[in-house]
């Protein structure tokens, strides 16, 4: 006896079309939950931003760099540091710079603003620049486009 193999089987467009309906609405389902997970963390972002400038007069600038990095080296190793970088840019003076901070949360800047590197460095970066400092926090657009009238 000879075993019959079953002819090829067709698929029709319609079940073809309903396979990649199932695997497309996975993957958007998925995504859904992605961004939604996303906007999650953005409605609860604690994270705090500096930007501080500093005015150094050139004959000063060899004294605001000797304060300046002990500062550094010492706060990119804190807890809840995420960002410290000093930064200029290529049409400023030469005397002006930028230091973009990011920090987890307020209460690591605050922690920050006692440590003995900040207490000891930064006044003797104050008398070698004029400092301005700027603090911000993160926005989450979509909460602020859908507050939106």
């Amino acid at each position: 006896v000879q075993a019959r193999s079953s002819p090829p089987r067709m698929v029709s467009p319609a079940s073809v079309v309903a396979a990649v309906s199932t695997v497309a609405a996975a993957a958007l389902i998925a995504e859904v939950a992605r961004l939604r997970a996303r906007h999650r963390s953005h409605a609860t972002d604690s994270r705090v931003f500096l930007y501080v400038t500093f005015e150094v007069k050139p004959a000063n600038e060899a004294a605001f760099f000797a304060a300046f990095r002990p500062l550094l080296a010492a706060s990119i190793k804190e807890a809840g540091c995420i960002k410290y970088q000093l930064t200029r840019g290529k049409e400023d003076a030469a005397s002006t710079y930028v230091l973009l901070e990011e920090w987890s949360s307020e209460a690591a800047l605050a922690r920050h603003e006692t440590m003995a590197h900040f207490t000891t460095h930064v006044p003797k970066m104050a008398a070698s620049a004029k400092i301005t400092v700027q603090k911000l926090f993160p926005v989450n657009v979509q909460s602020s486009l859908m507050a939106a009238p």
